[in-house]
């Protein structure tokens, strides 16, 4: 019985990783057949064999090639995250029969998600023919389950990971409401022993009526528009310290959030340290921002040619006005960081 239903499991196995390996090439045709080389390529941190054997159905991939390989086709991660979890469960995936791979989408995401590392590839053993590498387009996926269901059109169940997250969320709210209960209490409390010893003391009285001044009244505003302000979410694409080669191109990709009260329009993010940097990565020196009310995300991308010569390059922006007047002088800039190698 133990071997009858080793060798079923195994059966199922490998029926799961062909099914899902007929996606992996419905999708990469899809993205124009690119050559595994070129796709590598486009990842940065893969190797063209092991894309190959994702595509042949020979064993199950793992997520990490999984990810590298839908970047290269310029696909959605979070759609296709789902789609590979769904592949490896017993039972098929809703609205598919036994042996029928699921459609595949080629359009692109737009909301953001943390990069992570691939490890564990194979090296390149070079038996793919060389091509041109074409300019590399980062997928933005989007920024919260919320979200990454309205844009794929589907109502997944939450994971396992996001509602542990939604719970880690919470615990902080709590803890706040915890610190202003204590606040509010000791604010009482000193009310009512000033209004006792008001009672003892005339001249308390006079000094608690005497006008005061507002901290608020003077104090520092570092935006250039009263009720502004901005905050940085997150690198969407190319975190700092990425490696990429001499003269790649790469798009980069931010996520700032509108928590002023002003609307954002006619803005752009400007380029701050020298440009005229022969040895630096080609970038322009102003890229728009598209319009943002209040309490919105906005990604901002741009796109980086990397130098000639192996080394740093670190390039910052600003958020600035068609004039190229600051909006938050003193704030930190934002940037990008990459390794460049041979």
């Amino acid at each position: 019985m133990k071997d009858q239903r080793a060798a079923a499991e195994s059966t199922q196995d490998r029926r799961a990783a062909e099914r899902f390996a007929e996606q992996l090439r419905t999708l990469r045709t899809a993205a124009g057949d690119p050559s595994f080389r070129k796709m590598a390529g486009r990842s940065g941190r893969i190797s063209h064999t092991t894309l190959h054997e994702a595509a042949a159905g020979t064993r199950f991939p793992s997520w990490e090639t999984v990810r590298e390989f839908v970047r290269a086709c310029e696909a959605d991660e979070v759609q296709w995250r789902r789609r590979w979890e769904d592949a490896q469960r017993p039972a098929s995936a809703p609205g598919t029969e036994d042996g029928d791979a699921a459609p595949v989408s080629t359009e692109s995401p737009t909301g953001a998600e943390t990069p992570i590392t691939a490890g564990g590839e194979k090296p390149d053993t070079g038996t793919d023919a060389a091509e041109p590498d074409g300019p590399v387009v980062s997928v933005v996926p989007a920024s919260s389950p919320k979200e990454q269901n309205a844009l794929r059109g589907t109502d997944y169940p939450p994971t396992d990971e996001e509602v542990a997250g939604a719970r880690r969320q919470r615990l902080p709210w709590l803890a706040a409401a915890a610190v202003v209960l204590v606040v509010v209490m000791v604010a009482v409390l000193g009310i009512v022993v000033r209004g006792r010893s008001s009672r003892d003391d005339p001249g308390a009285v006079a000094a608690s009526s005497a006008p005061s001044v507002s901290p608020s009244a003077s104090a520092f505003s570092d935006s250039l528009i009263p009720g502004d302000s901005s905050k940085f979410i997150s690198d969407v694409t190319i975190p700092d310290g990425t490696r990429v080669r001499v003269n790649s191109q790469f798009v980069k990709v931010w996520a700032l959030k509108n928590v002023g009260k002003v609307a954002w329009h006619n803005r752009f993010l400007q380029r701050t340290n020298p440009t005229a940097d022969a040895d630096g990565c080609q970038v322009p020196d102003r890229v728009a921002i598209g319009d943002t009310p209040p309490d919105e995300q906005v990604m901002i991308s741009v796109e980086v040619t990397a130098p000639s010569r192996p080394g740093k390059c670190w390039v910052s922006w600003k958020m600035v006005d068609e004039n190229g007047q600051e909006y938050f002088p003193t704030r930190r800039p934002v940037y990008f960081m990459v390794t460049v190698t041979a």
